[in-house]
């Protein structure tokens, strides 16, 4: 969860203004483009990491079943 909010503080709230900022200046050149990228990355590797950390927290509670089927009556 640290590496989560260190990548939400340090890249994408940095990330998210720089962008408002040039999106109200109409400046949609190369860097913005970089940046949004990176912000996507950076975003899509946040829900990643919190989607693995649900999942483990679920298999600590024993919620969640690994490699058992339910079969259909």
């Amino acid at each position: 969860m640290k590496i989560v909010a260190a990548n939400g503080l340090l890249l994408l709230v940095p990330a998210a203004l720089f962008l408002s900022v040039k999106a109200s200046r109409g400046d949609f050149d190369t860097v913005f483009g970089l940046v949004q990228i990176v912000e996507l990355a950076a975003g899509a590797a946040n829900i990643l990491l919190l989607a693995r950390n649900m999942r483990d927290g679920l298999r600590l509670s024993g919620r969640w079943r690994t490699g058992t089927r339910r079969r259909l009556a």
